[in-house]
């Protein structure tokens, strides 16, 4: 018996594809097709920096998708994504009757947004801690330095006043090889700190419009209808709670409560920044809303994207779906 043998697919790392969606070399790439049959590829792709900002058509048929990793991971990672294949994807349940699966999936794109803003402010605020930590022990390290940051950095802590502090902490230290590097000599770092916990992320919504897929068995145009319906209910839903952060976000903004910002074009990116605070590493993807531009995006009206289950035989395709769009490249 022979002992060289074809190693399944199955065994194969799937991690070469974050490097691969991370490649400068991509970022003019519209389209984009990637299949690895019962694969779920929703984490090998998911980058802190992709570079895939310019794919209109996403094709992932046949492998392993499932509704969150659509709403957490490809909308997110595909923010000017217009069409997405998923054919042969299972994003529903094998039941022969639907019921619910495609309004919950409705709604989770169209919060998808708000997980997006939720998830950097809470990176960015985590960097804020640890240059604050950085700070204060660079002064306690070397109390002779003059530095305006201690006074700078004084936080009111939450809880009950009065109360004995612990003499001692289970919470672990933060050793100090873990600290990020900050000039505590300037009120450089200080003001990054200030800057960062008061930015708040403008989620908006994205630009797909057709969204295809198939079932487990071949449905009819009444049931084609009723899930189209039950989706766009959904996404009615969804996006009414993404209206409301919105409106929260601009009354804070009214108030000179935060500063808000949202996701930068990649046209953007490459512009030159004038504030010198903006030109922090953090903030390279990243610009700043203004009163005026935000009252816009109220205004902007908010479509549901139309399903197409034509990857399945006998049943017609949606007018001017991913499947028709792929098939002109």
């Amino acid at each position: 018996m022979s002992s060289h043998f074809a190693q399944p697919i199955v065994f194969f790392s799937l991690q070469p594809l974050a490097g691969l969606v991370s490649s400068s070399a991509l970022r003019k790439t519209a389209h984009f097709r990637f299949s690895v049959p019962n694969r779920p590829i929703a984490d090998a792709i998911r980058t802190p920096k992709p570079r895939l900002d310019a794919v209109t058509l996403l094709d992932l048929s046949t492998t392993s998708v499932n509704p969150n990793a659509i709403s957490k991971t490809l909308l997110p990672q595909f923010p000017n994504l217009i069409h997405l294949i998923l054919d042969e994807c299972a994003i529903v349940s094998r039941a022969t009757e639907l019921t619910g699966e495609f309004s919950t999936l409705g709604q989770l794109c169209a919060t998808s947004p708000i997980d997006k803003a939720r998830s950097r402010e809470k990176k960015l605020k985590e960097i804020a801690a640890l240059r604050r930590t950085a700070i204060e022990s660079a002064s306690v390290s070397n109390p002779t330095t003059e530095t305006s940051a201690p006074t700078q950095l004084k936080k009111s802590k939450k809880g009950r006043r009065g109360l004995a502090a612990p003499a001692f902490s289970l919470r672990e230290k933060v050793s100090d090889n873990q600290l990020p590097v900050v000039d505590s000599s300037t009120s450089i770092g200080a003001d990054s700190i200030i800057l960062l916990e008061k930015i708040r992320i403008l989620p908006t919504q994205g630009k797909l419009q057709t969204l295809c897929t198939t079932v487990f068995t071949t449905p009819t145009q009444e049931q084609i209808d009723f899930w189209q319906g039950e989706f766009a209910a959904g996404w009615t839903k969804g996006s009414r709670s993404l209206e409301a952060v919105q409106k929260r976000l601009f009354s804070s903004l009214a108030h000179h409560l935060i500063r808000l910002f949202r996701f930068a074009t990649p046209e953007e990116q490459l512009q030159p920044k004038e504030d010198e605070m903006l030109k922090l590493p953090e903030l390279e993807d990243l610009v700043e809303v203004t009163t005026e531009e935000f009252e816009v995006y109220l205004q902007m009206p908010i479509q549901p994207p139309r399903l197409c289950f034509g990857g399945m035989e006998g049943v017609p395709h949606v007018e001017m779906c991913g499947h028709q769009v792929s098939w002109k490249l």
